[in-house]
């Protein structure tokens, strides 16, 4: 017989009494329920003694037993666990509350659900104020990460602490990672002092917590394929643009090079004899159409109430777009937490990885990819390596010329004691070594290629066959003692710490090498010709003690403030000034709690503002206080015995500065935090103003001296930025979804640089510049027709070279002298990324799972690149596509050339075509659909016979083609030369027991 039911209604209103819209009401142990309409009222049919489960995002989840009533007036409670939640900000945590500094954190799941090999790339647009940006998408590589910014012309690499210890991105699986935190301005970074100018990213990876017993194992295949591919011209084209060339350069016909009637026959006769006729595709020879990667993810889990352990490990594999490239990793990591007593408990951790990667000895596929014509053939009608042109055969070179196989071998430990004296207070002691060696092996091979007369020659770069091998040892010692104080006294909330840190890092390489081996089968050493024998080998080492310290209070969770001091000692620097004080202070007031502030829109706000200073000792040589001899070998005549010797020397390249010191930046920051709509809109804005001082710069120094000019405390930059971070979450029945999208920009201007002007290419750094602003011509179209290149009074336009034509790029003479020349070079904007954006979108429903994220940049000027459009690359190469019917030619009519694209072809002036301008400036903005996920959650009631806990299957596409301005066929974060971005559609499946 079916249950009695009876009928319950209800309100739902929060502290205020304003109706709750949308809460859920579940009949527990049913799936039985509704949600409350506009005004916060529910009706549903429940059982006589049910349980009724109230539920919305931002508050705290109510229990409710429905018997002997059935109308109720539910008042739901704010959810302060969110500002309760503990944040790692370095040698410790804190409330999330109770932060003034602009602190930014990210879920591991999250960065899981990107499904990539290395850390570095799944944190691309997931917060605001990271750049991270990468230019090549072979297996293995890794991406440069920015935060807020550049702030010195030296290192500009974040530093990364990995469960309190100095280490690497790319030291830590995504699956390892339980929060990755950014410590963006000085507020939150000054606690590291020295190291901290370019920001902090701490990272804390998954423990086993008590009671907790499971088996996890998760299996990834991808099928990778390009973002983008470029193409070339056949042959044919190929023949035409050599006419082109040859016409425009001085040829009396417009066919010198090859007739009509070879070009309208010539595909003809390569359906009969491809060899003598060749009409070779080497982008589909070298390269592959897609390719694939592997992961396997495991993880043991234990807890009790003394001893806890979480065991990972993770194995790795992927292809590249041609042969002999790979890349290889297996990493593990163990976690244990032991709970000794009730004031003692310790912990001891293990990590270890080793990664193999794989390339072609010499070759580089896809610049011969792109630069072989079709006019040549890969092999002759017997199956031997054509020379193709005077050798070059890149497919010889990449099936026969041997490998290049790098090992990297990672070690590393952590052993912490954790004391507890009485309540509130933690003092803690932590030991981390960590060693780290790679071997590379790289046998290249004697490739010989064949003229269609049988006589043979050798492949360019691949003449004799050669060992390289390198052996390169790096260790560190990381020890920290430090002592934590947490209590509430009624209205009052500290934070104290204090502590002391020593780290030490030695580094030794070493080299061997023989040429011009008489066997390609054994690659080793000891049968190496001895008169071809070379060595190498250096060491180094670097250190630094600190003591630092970190006192917070609160005021009612209201009034806040932090300070924070640090002193460095550096071993780059001499003893009178090893040692720097970097120090910020940072408050906070949360309006939100006033009396007076009404809370109707908004739930909670906060107001923050922070100053601090932060150091740079990342200055490139160890000890430039020092002077350093630097030793090599010279050749040295006897005349008397008529006999060459070759002997050592040594000499004093540098001069020496003692009083060379730290790079310092000073921050500036303001930053608000709201929560509105119930909790359910979040918003965090932040400003800030870098200055930073003494860059070490290499400055003007007297030739008469002897030395070269050696790097001086001289330079100043500023940048000015803000960035900002806005989400929304809520649920509407079975239905969860969250929003959050995230924008960011900084400017960084060049302050006094002492006497110096640095034109580096197409850059330039000076007072008053952007950081590495561009510097070149500035244009006015194409000279159309030759009586173009004279104005109006006859007299003749001034050129870059004295041999421009029509179809030449038209320079402005800025100076006015009548010359175009260097005086003629104009700063032409920023050459960094402006408007950097990204966001995420996930929601679930019922057993089913979806997430999307995105990113891209706003804008930057971006300089055309000659590559991809330059024919006939070292006077034979290929044709790029882009180019074909796009170019001035004297075969086009007025109008033709007036709406060409690219100037005249030409080899005999290609300073007027490639010359570095804003001809070839675009807007290099895109966007880019970063992840799309979708997945599935099997029911429990499927799995429950073959004691499985939960079982998710998932499809995940990443790296979707970019929106942008780009060429087509070139992805905007590619270079040249590298390998291709990929969009990867990752099948995966996730089982835990």
């Amino acid at each position: 017989m079916q249950q009695q039911k009876k009928s319950i209604t209800g309100t739902v209103v929060d502290a205020t009494g304003m109706p709750i819209i949308g809460a859920n009401i579940v009949e527990v142990g049913t799936t039985n329920g509704t949600v409350t309409d506009v005004d916060g009222k529910f009706s549903l049919s429940v059982s006589p003694n049910a349980t009724i489960h109230i539920s919305y995002i931002g508050y705290l989840d109510q229990n409710i037993d429905v018997a002997g009533q059935s109308a109720f007036n539910i008042t739901l409670a704010e959810d302060s666990r969110t500002l309760d939640e503990l944040v790692v900000v370095g040698y410790g945590f804190a409330r999330k509350g109770d932060l003034t500094g602009s602190v930014s954190s990210i879920k591991g799941a999250d960065l899981i659900n990107r499904s990539t090999q290395l850390l570095s790339n799944a944190l691309q647009g997931q917060v605001a104020g990271v750049q991270v940006t990468r230019n090549n998408g072979g297996p293995g590589s890794s991406a440069t990460v920015r935060v807020r910014g550049v702030t010195t012309l030296s290192n500009n690499d974040p530093l990364v602490i990995v469960d309190g210890v100095p280490s690497s991105l790319n030291d830590v699986v995504a699956s390892d990672v339980e929060t990755m935190t950014v410590l963006k301005d000085a507020a939150s970074a000054a606690i590291y002092g020295s190291r901290a100018a370019a920001g902090v990213i701490l990272i804390t990876t998954k423990r086993a917590k008590e009671g907790q017993f499971s088996f996890d194992y998760n299996y990834e295949y991808a099928i990778d394929r390009p973002t983008a591919r470029p193409t070339n011209g056949d042959v044919i084209d190929w023949m035409n643009v050599q006419n082109e060339v040859k016409w425009n350069d001085g040829a009396s016909n417009p066919y010198s090079q090859y007739s009509e009637e070879t070009i309208a026959t010539w595909l003809e006769n390569h359906a009969k004899d491809p060899y003598r006729y060749p009409n070779t595709n080497w982008v589909d020879l070298l390269l592959k159409k897609s390719s694939s990667h592997e992961q396997h993810m495991l993880s043991i889990t234990g807890g009790t109430d003394k001893l806890r352990t979480k065991s990972t490990f993770n194995y790795q594999k992927g292809d590249g777009y041609y042969e002999n490239r790979s890349y290889e990793r297996i990493a593990g990591r163990i976690n244990n937490d032991y709970l000794i007593s009730e004031w003692i408990r310790a912990n001891i951790d293990l990590d270890f990885s080793k990664s193999n990667s794989i390339n072609p000895a010499e070759v580089n596929p896809m610049y011969w990819a792109y630069l072989a014509a079709p006019y040549y053939a890969p092999f002759l009608e017997d199956g031997r390596y054509a020379d193709s042109k005077d050798g070059a055969n890149g497919l010889a070179g990449l099936q026969k010329g041997g490998i290049n196989k790098t090992n990297y071998y990672k070690f590393g430990g952590k052993a912490q004691i954790d004391i507890i004296p009485f309540k509130g207070l933690t003092l803690s002691a932590i030991y981390s070594p960590r060693f780290a060696f790679t071997r590379g092996k790289k046998f290249s091979k004697a490739v010989p290629v064949y003229y269609p007369n049988g006589s043979m020659t050798y492949m360019q770069s691949h003449r004799t066959t050669y060992l390289q091998e390198t052996r390169n040892d790096n260790n560190s010692q990381t020890y920290q003692f430090y002592g934590n104080y947490q209590n509430i006294w009624g209205d009052h909330s500290i934070n104290a710490m204090v502590g002391y840190e020593g780290y030490l890092y030695r580094w030794e390489n070493l080299g061997a090498s023989r040429t011009n081996y008489l066997l390609d089968s054994y690659p080793y050493l000891n049968i190496g010709p001895e008169d071809y024998q070379y060595n190498s080998g250096g060491a180094g080492h670097n250190a630094y003690e600190s003591v630092f310290s970190r006192l917070m209070y609160s005021y009612k969770s209201k009034y806040m403030i932090q300070g924070n001091v640090r002193s460095d000692g550096s071993s780059r620097f001499s003893k009178e000034n090893r040692w720097g004080t970097f120090y910020s202070m940072s408050v906070g007031w949360v309006m939100s709690e006033e009396s007076w502030f009404r809370k109707s829109l908004i739930d909670y706000m906060k107001l923050r503002g922070s100053i601090g200073q932060l150091g740079n000792e990342r200055i490139g040589s160890e000890f430039p206080y020092q002077a350093a001899i630097t030793f090599g070998n010279s050749n040295m005549y006897d005349k008397s015995s008529q006999t060459v010797t070759a002997l050592q020397n040594a000499a004093q390249v540098y001069y020496a500065f003692k009083d060379i010191t730290w790079e310092t930046t000073t921050t500036y920051g303001v930053g608000l935090d709201l929560a509105m709509l119930r909790n359910r809109l979040r918003f965090t804005g932040d400003w800030y103003y870098k200055m930073t001082e003494d860059m070490l710069l290499t400055l003007g120094f007297p030739s008469y001296a002897g030395f070269s000019a050696p790097q001086q405390n001289a330079g100043d930059m500023y940048t000015k930025g803000w960035d900002v971070e806005l989400g929304w979450s809520d649920t509407v029945g079975d239905l969860w979804y969250n929003v959050s999208a995230n924008l960011s920009d900084y400017r960084s201007i060049m302050g006094y640089l002492g006497d110096r002007r640095t034109i580096s290419g197409n850059y330039i750094t000076e007072k008053g510049s952007y950081y590495n602003e561009w510097y070149m011509y500035k244009t006015d179209g194409l000279f159309i027709t030759d009586a173009d290149l004279f104005d109006e009074s006859g007299k003749k336009y001034p050129t870059l070279t004295p041999n421009d034509k029509a179809g030449n790029i038209k320079y402005v003479d800025v100076s006015g002298d009548g010359v175009i020349n260097a005086d003629d070079k104009v700063r032409l904007g920023n050459s960094m990324p402006e408007l950097l954006y990204g966001g995420n979108v996930s929601l679930g429903w019922k057993s089913f799972d979806f997430g999307l994220s995105f990113q891209g940049i706003g804008h930057q000027r971006v300089l055309f690149n000659s590559a991809w459009i330059q024919p006939l690359k070292e006077q034979w190469g290929a044709v790029p596509s882009l180019l074909l019917g796009n170019y001035w030619s004297q075969h086009n009519t007025e109008e033709q050339n007036r709406a060409a694209k690219y100037p005249r072809l030409t080899y005999t002036n290609t300073t007027n075509t490639y010359t570095g301008s804003d001809y070839w400036l675009f807007n290099g903005a895109y966007f880019r659909v970063k992840n799309i996920t979708f997945g599935y959650t099997l029911p429990k009631e499927l799995l429950s016979n073959v004691k499985i806990k939960e079982t998710r299957i998932y499809l995940n596409i990443n790296d979707l083609p970019a929106i942008s301005n780009f060429p087509e066929g070139w992805d905007p974060e590619v270079g040249t030369s590298s390998e291709f971005i990929s969009t990867s559609y990752v099948l995966g499946i996730n089982v835990k027991f």
